[in-house]
């Protein structure tokens, strides 16, 4: 409030200065500003207004006027007398304008107004019947503002209305009845905000919504099933934000990423989920057959049980997690998603596969098996992947690959990720000229610790959801692969064969036999070093229980030398 006061007091001490003319902003003429005789579209921007001296028209009336937008100015209060010499307006927005207060007053009753947008200003509440007067209003945006309360009746009588906008506010707390009034609501925005509590009164009434984002709060409270009662959900969004546990009936596009979440139920149907850097351990949806993109990435799920039966899943990113075998209870060999496009398995913990692990994948693209505990791969095992385009296995144990099968195998092959394993120089340096003749592209990717502390394998599966219309303003992650060109110089070569230790910062923890051997013959050598230091101490007399002896056996000898001295000196 003291920054709008100060700005009030200049803009009135301006005026008396002479500055600028009071009465260019006390009367606006439409038709010079808008440089246009039929006014219907009009922008405005560095205009000034105060408080004692409202905006007005010159020009008595702007009969055509639809839309009108004032940008970058100061004008402290809604312009209630222009709103009502435009009896056409439709669309006002107000952008960054210094507008410091709302209150019941400000709009003509029962004026047509459709769509309001009062974004990025100075007020610091919503009042009781702020808007009851353009009960007509569709479009309320209220974003970037510094509202802090918001009145608990602020929205009564706005039962047309379809589009609300709160986002990037300090907003704590929903009254309960706050929403009652919106029967006809669609599309909410409550993002950025420090809202505190989610209950299932929150919405209750709100059974038409579609599009529910609550990214980047807080909650302290999020009652489970606050959501389950909304049947339509087009878009949810609840990233960034402390929800344990959620409940719903039906969503198209669902994210809720890095949000401390256990457990989601899904009792309809589901097309997208992006759930990533939770602590999720299982999902239950219950039409799988809706699924058709899953990113799970680091989670703590242990198998994928819970995926049998998503016969039309196309993309499935499952990187970071606990996975230590692709086998299910229903189906042992292979794993059973036929329509499989994108297929992430990075920075778990697989070993050895059996030869039908990927025998119904016929229409993958994209295999990334980095980072894992692979220390055999068979390339039959990759046989049945014939649109396979990209393939990853760098960041395991491997010493051999049948390459060269692979890529005649594979036509459409154009990327394959081979580094940090165990090849052998030469061996690495064949492979390479042989890949590189072939035009196969190879990515360098380097493992890296996070706070699960898993391997972070960098993430070449990537957000694949749409861009999202105007209405749907939400913020998800977005992945993209690290690739660089490969040099033929023998330098080159052992700097990606051999990297610094700096750049080492992950640890397969298992053994090879190798391992077992290396650590048997060190313990042998010490064993013989001991039995050997033992050996030279027992010669030596030097060992703990022949040392008392010892320096019996000196004494003795010394205080012998001594008698016989005293003899020869008598005699």
């Amino acid at each position: 409030m003291g920054n709008s006061n100060f700005i009030t007091f200049f803009v009135l001490l301006a005026a008396q200065c002479g500055l600028w003319s009071t009465a260019e902003s006390l009367q606006l003429n439409l038709t010079e500003s808008c440089a246009n005789t039929q006014i219907v579209y009009c922008t405005l921007s560095n205009i000034t207004a105060t408080l004692s001296d409202p905006l007005t028209l010159v020009n008595a009336t702007a009969p055509q006027l639809y839309e009108l937008v004032l940008r970058d100015s100061l004008i402290l209060r809604i312009p209630t007398a222009l709103i009502a010499l435009a009896p056409a307006l439709r669309s006002l927005f107000m952008h960054n304008c210094g507008l410091n207060r709302i209150t019941t007053f400000d709009f003509p009753t029962g004026h047509s107004l459709r769509t309001l947008v009062l974004q990025k200003n100075r007020f610091f509440d919503v009042p009781e019947n702020a808007f009851v007067a353009i009960y007509e209003l569709e479009q309320l945006q209220l974003a970037r503002n510094m509202i802090h309360m918001v009145h608990q009746n602020a929205f009564n009588g706005l039962g047309k209305l379809r589009y609300l906008d709160l986002q990037q506010n300090d907003i704590r707390e929903l009254p309960k009845s706050l929403f009652e009034d919106l029967v006809n609501l669609e599309h909410i925005d409550l993002s950025r905000n420090c809202i505190e509590k989610i209950d299932v009164t929150t919405f209750h009434r709100n059974l038409k919504l579609q599009t529910l984002l609550l990214g980047d709060n807080r909650f302290s409270l999020f009652e489970p099933n606050s959501l389950e009662h909304l049947p339509r959900l087009h878009l949810l969004d609840i990233s960034n934000s402390l929800v344990n546990e959620l409940r719903l009936q039906s969503v198209d596009t669902l994210l809720v990423q890095a949000s401390t979440l256990q457990y989601i139920a899904i009792a309809g149907s589901a097309v997208k989920v992006h759930a990533g850097n939770n602590q999720l351990t299982s999902l239950n949806i219950t039409d799988k057959l809706s699924v058709r993109e899953l990113d799970l990435h680091g989670n703590r799920l242990e198998s994928l049980e819970d995926l049998v039966g998503m016969l039309n899943l196309q993309r499935l990113d499952v990187s970071r997690n606990q996975l230590q075998s692709l086998r299910t209870s229903h189906s042992p060999l292979y794993l059973p998603l036929p329509n499989l496009v994108h297929l992430n398995l990075a920075s778990n913990q697989l070993q050895n596969q059996t030869l039908e692990s990927f025998l119904v994948l016929q229409k993958l693209t994209h295999l990334d098996l980095a980072f894992n505990h692979l220390l055999h791969l068979d390339q039959r095992l990759f046989e049945p992947l014939v649109n396979l385009e990209k393939f990853y296995i760098e960041g395991n144990r491997l010493h051999t690959f049948d390459y060269e099968q692979l890529v005649a195998k594979h036509e459409y092959l154009k990327e394959f990720g081979i580094f940090e394993n165990e090849w052998d120089y030469r061996y690495m340096r064949t492979m390479l000229a042989y890949l590189k003749e072939h035009n196969i592209q190879l990515p360098v990717r380097f493992t890296s610790n996070n706070n699960n502390g898993n391997n972070n394998a960098g993430n070449l599966f990537g957000s694949t959801l749409n861009t999202l219309s105007s209405g749907d303003k939400v913020t998800h992650h977005r992945y993209a692969a690290t690739a660089s060109s490969i040099d033929d110089s023998d330098e080159r070569l052992a700097e990606i064969t051999a990297p610094s230790i700096a750049n080492i910062t992950a640890i397969n923890q298992y053994w090879t036999t190798r391992d077992v051997l290396t650590l048997i013959i060190l313990l042998l050598v010490l064993l013989i070093l001991f039995l050997q230091l033992f050996s030279v101490l027992r010669e030596e007399e030097c060992l703990p229980s022949c040392c008392n002896r010892i320096a019996r056996n000196a004494h003795s000898n010394a205080r012998r030398r001594l008698e016989e001295e005293e003899e020869d000196s008598e005699v």
